[in-house]
């Protein structure tokens, strides 16, 4: 296996320019706010978990055809801040100890080393823009100055909608709109239209160095959309018309479903149109509540369309690429920051442990290797991408993290997804992935609750627990005490029940299964890879 592994690292730097003289390939990072997978190139297995039209995304679907693509890709934690800092960690949650959106993992976890950071100390220029780590200076002080040798690049738009933080200083007025010509002409592009031209601008500077073998660069783009409020210039609402069939499949919570596994949603209703006065629902947000079907239409047209709008963005900067002759030498990987509710469940935003919460888009371009297209359905997780993108780039595997990694700056807590890329179907690959949603009023950044879930390719299993506060930022989870209520426990069979909608932990009939899947959560993921 490693032998050939070996082989396919070989094919990668020989089909990079500048390889014999030692250079590395360039790397794009390109992340998506709050994307779903609801991408054509993912459209036939969104199928089964939740309905959608058509979707209009050329760009990311030509991009897929030449990459891994990731079918079965899950957060760590389905909310920005805590994904976003394990993927570019390498750390699950209960080691970065993010859990919420106000904390540095520099101050509460540890000094680690982020992806950017690892390129920038082996010889890259490194420049972030948009929003790449979460915004705001308790979450990411300076965005991280240790990551980036180019100050970092955040473009400004006239629309009052976007960060920086904070979030609550935004324009509420509308939760989605498109933005006609005329207002654009007037007012100015969207910020992601402006950050798209400087990611441009940017490679054009560093192609020449590139191309010469004299230094390759780490670009990290993170756009605003989908993220709410959903603003896209109108044309992009063209393709999902009025009337279009997509109303959601399972507008109500599963069937014996544990209270503390709800999310109230209250991200959107903070919005204007969407408050319990303006809809004049009292209960909005509560379990089996939702808001009326033709403004869940609306909102969903208008998310749609707010996928569509990122396309093009990324189409053009991708386009670049090619248009500088940087395609043979650049890795580009792209992906959602965590998955999205439509009013499936009658849950809306992220903030759960549904499936529909945690999964994501990942698409991965390695030159030479990927470059027919390379499609798994392998279950694979954010902590994967650090050590897969150190060994696609010619450098040596690093090490899995001890048991306490809190002091050591550089390991991974995931697994090179490059023998995927070699095969798809690895018998060899891991048979389990890790996520996990918190509850209840945090103390020193740590929540009193924890719901932990488990992912095999037949179940999805979550236990909500207490958490016991240790020394200092430290915790665990005390898998005796449940949270909340007495019942908290989840199991689904999610080849039969892909949707989520039944939960069968309670069935006598599988409790073996249910035994075996709690050991497995307690275990960890030391023992699944």
């Amino acid at each position: 296996m490693r032998r050939s592994i070996l082989t396919i690292l070989s094919a990668i730097l020989s089909s990079i320019s500048g390889a014999a003289d030692g250079s590395h390939p360039n790397i794009l990072l390109l992340v998506a706010d709050d994307m779903r997978p609801n991408l054509g190139c993912l459209q036939q297995t969104n199928s089964a978990h939740f309905s959608s039209p058509q979707m209009f995304t050329p760009n990311l679907d030509l991009l897929a055809s030449q990459s891994l693509l990731l079918e079965n890709a899950f957060v760590q934690q389905a909310v920005c801040s805590p994904s976003r800092t394990s993927l570019l960690t390498g750390r699950r949650p209960d080691t970065t100890r993010i859990t919420d959106l106000f904390s540095y993992f520099r101050d509460l976890g540890g000094n680690f080393t982020t992806i950017p950071q690892f390129f920038k100390e082996h010889g890259y220029r490194t420049i972030g823009m948009g929003k790449v780590f979460h915004d705001g200076d308790e979450s990411t002080p300076g965005d991280d100055p240790l990551s980036w040798t180019e100050p970092y690049h955040r473009a400004k738009d006239n629309y009052n909608t976007d960060y920086p933080w904070p979030w609550e200083t935004t324009d509420k007025s509308h939760s989605w709109k498109a933005i006609s010509s005329q207002e654009i002409s007037e007012m100015g592009p969207l910020q992601d239209t402006l950050e798209a031209d400087f990611v441009i601008e940017t490679m054009r500077e560093m192609a020449p160095d590139s191309l010469l073998g004299i230094q390759p660069f780490f670009i990290a783009f993170g756009l605003r959309r989908p993220h709410l409020p959903f603003y896209f210039p109108e044309e992009f609402l063209n393709f999902y018309p009025p009337g279009i069939e997509d109303d959601p499949r399972n507008p109500y919570a599963p069937s014996d479903m544990p209270d503390v596994a709800w999310s109230n949603w209250g991200e959107l209703r903070a919005y204007n149109d969407c408050t319990t006065e303006n809809l004049g629902i009292s209960d909005l947000g509560q379990i089996n509540v939702t808001i009326p079907i033709d403004k869940v239409r609306d909102l969903r047209r208008a998310y749609y369309a707010s996928i569509s709008y990122v396309d093009s963005e990324l189409g053009r900067v991708i386009e670049e690429v090619s248009a500088l002759g940087l395609e043979e030498n650049t890795i580009i990987v792209f992906f959602g920051d965590h998955g999205w509710q439509l009013g499936e469940h009658s849950e809306w935003c992220k903030h759960t442990n549904f499936e529909i919460a945690a999964r994501t888009p990942l698409i991965i371009k390695v030159p030479g290797v990927t470059s027919g297209g390379v499609r798994t359905d392998k279950l694979v997780e954010f902590v994967d991408l650090f050590p897969t993108l150190v060994e696609a780039a010619g450098f040596p595997t690093l090490e899995i993290c001890p048991e306490k990694s809190n002091d050591v700056e550089l390991c991974t807590e995931g697994s090179s997804l490059i023998p995927l890329m070699e095969n798809p179907s690895n018998i060899e690959w891991k048979d389990a992935v890790f996520y996990q949603y918190p509850r209840g009023q945090n103390v020193n950044h740590i929540p009193a609750c924890m719901g932990y879930s488990i992912r095999t390719p037949m179940y999805r299993y979550t236990e909500w627990v207490q958490i016991e506060v240790l020394e200092g930022h430290d915790y665990a989870p005390k898998w005796e005490e449940a949270c909340r209520a007495e019942f908290h426990t989840e199991l689904y069979n999610m080849r039969e029940d892909p949707e989520e909608n039944i939960n069968i932990v309670r069935n006598e009939d599988l409790s073996s299964v249910v035994e075996e899947l709690s050991f497995r959560l307690r275990k960890g993921w030391r023992d699944e890879i």
